[in-house]
């Protein structure tokens, strides 16, 4: 089996076949899901919005999802700072990683799929996914991971697979 990612002419392409890019489609989907705004600025144009342009919004606590709590976790242990923190800043992060999202899920259709400039957001989404499955698991650092009959659990060994296949790539490896 060859890597998935592979620099070829200065292009790094993503090899994956038609049920690999049905896979990533769904966590994209999963994500996307995830990530949208619960509380939309209804002031605000949807194509704004769209943009991460909302701007800043209402006070927000921490959410009660844990995924969602992992995917944007507080940056203070002060309920009060932390919840304005995150409302100065949620609503852009939300954007930002449906953003990352977004490319993915546009390139998993194309054929080939060839990575240019937006290599930062595989990284970034596939970070984001192995969060989201590993928050499910109650995955922690100490867990010896190996495959199971767990399709979560081998999801989260797969998107683990292709973070380090194309980090590897990226450094020559």
């Amino acid at each position: 089996m060859g890597k998935p990612f592979k620099v070829k002419k200065g292009e790094m392409i993503a090899r994956l076949d038609g049920q690999e890019r049905q896979v990533l489609a769904f966590v994209c989907d999963e994500l996307s899901a995830l990530l949208a705004d619960p509380v939309p600025d209804p002031d605000v144009p949807d194509w704004a919005r769209e943009l991460g342009l909302s701007g800043v919004g209402e006070s927000r606590p921490t959410p009660q999802d844990p995924v969602i709590a992992r995917l944007l976790p507080d940056a203070y242990d002060d309920p009060e700072r932390a919840s304005e923190f995150r409302r100065l800043t949620e609503s852009e992060l939300r954007a930002t990683k449906l953003a990352h999202v977004a490319v993915v899920r546009a390139q998993v259709q194309q054929d080939p799929i060839i990575i240019t400039d937006d290599v930062q957001a595989w990284l970034a989404f596939l970070a984001d996914a192995r969060l989201m499955l590993g928050t499910r698991l109650g995955v922690t650092e100490d867990d010896e991971l190996v495959p199971t009959n767990d399709p979560e659990h081998n999801l989260y060994l797969y998107l683990g697979y292709l973070q380090q296949t194309l980090v590897e790539e990226l450094i020559g490896g």
